[in-house]
């Protein structure tokens, strides 16, 4: 009888993983080979069961709670570079150049922010180091 597959530590560094790849589908998968290799005479008790079940049900919470963060994170920089339009920028481009101009639009990437400027160039909103009105010229006659 093979039981060495549940009692067996492995060293932390081979289980290496980002937290978003642990999924709920590979969390009962584990669940479900420490049920097929558990000792007979000694079988997990329903309190282990249950606690295991409500990790599942932790997770998934907070996976949906990540998920709703990071959205509503995304809605706040839209509304902030929204505001941005028509105002004088001044930041840091992707090769960390300066970069100025007047805000024409924003654009949205995957999790980024991007302001779309007068002068043909784009910024993350990440990157706007200085913000200023931007001055009409104004005429005399």
């Amino acid at each position: 009888m093979i039981t060495s597959a549940v009692n067996s530590t492995t060293p932390a560094n081979t289980l290496k993983t980002k937290k978003s790849e642990l999924k709920t589908e590979d969390f009962i998968k584990m669940m479900i080979t420490q049920l097929q290799t558990q000792d007979p005479m000694e079988p997990a008790k329903n309190e282990e069961l249950l606690a295991q079940m409500s990790q599942i049900g932790q997770l998934q919470t907070s996976t949906a709670m990540q998920e709703t963060m990071k959205g509503l994170v995304l809605q706040n920089q839209i509304g902030s570079a929204g505001n941005l339009i028509g105002k004088t920028i001044e930041g840091l481009d992707a090769e960390n150049e300066n970069v100025k101009g007047v805000v024409n639009s924003i654009r949205v990437e995957g999790d980024s922010v991007q302001l779309e400027l007068d002068n043909g160039k784009s910024l993350a909103l990440g990157r706007v180091t200085k913000i200023a009105p931007t001055t009409i010229p104004t005429t005399t006659n």
